[in-house]
């Protein structure tokens, strides 16, 4: 295990003025690489997100009434009172 992954005492810190950790490191690790810039939509895909998000919204209201309707009516049974 490398030292720079570690956090360091003290005493360590002042006997190196410029100590090396993954915020400072000179070049990132092999594994890491930037992530390319979103480009921009085209109107179309963006009314297509906002139709599914919208049917999406509209299945989760109906499935929450559909719930309530069932839980309501479990506490209308006569076993419950």
């Amino acid at each position: 295990m490398d030292d720079k992954y570690r956090p360091r005492t003290f005493e360590e810190l002042a006997s190196d003025p410029v100590p090396v950790s993954l915020i400072n490191e000179p070049l990132p690790p092999e594994n890491v690489r930037a992530l390319p810039v979103a480009k921009a939509h085209s109107l179309h895909a963006v009314l297509c997100d906002a139709l599914t998000s919208r049917a999406a919204v509209r299945e989760l209201y109906v499935q929450v009434r559909r719930t309530v309707q069932v839980l309501s009516k479990c506490l209308e049974l006569p076993e419950l009172e």
